[in-house]
């Protein structure tokens, strides 16, 4: 997995619907994914972003999944990545 240092949430995708479908013989799922600026409503200007449709093997689906489920339970935890740091 890709590690991120920095982060700017501001301008950035944020996804807001998706659907998908699978294939067994392939081994891999289609994402169609819905995207806007994480500053909409925000900010007089957003910046338009395209929607998004990527594919993805089972293998890494169940680890995008299992990563995703540990994420959010950190945040219902409370708990902030160890690399950002929160000015208040």
């Amino acid at each position: 997995m890709t590690k991120h240092d920095e982060s700017s949430v501001g301008r950035m995708p944020e996804l807001t619907d998706f659907g998908m479908i699978y294939s067994a013989r392939g081994r891999l799922l289609v994402v169609d994914l819905v995207m806007k600026d994480s500053l909409t409503g925000y900010i007089d200007d957003p910046k338009a972003f395209p929607d998004l449709a990527i594919s993805i093997r089972a293998d890494m689906a169940r680890e995008l999944a299992k990563e995703l489920l540990r994420c959010a339970n950190e945040i219902d935890a409370g708990r902030h990545h160890p690399h950002i740091t929160i000015l208040e």
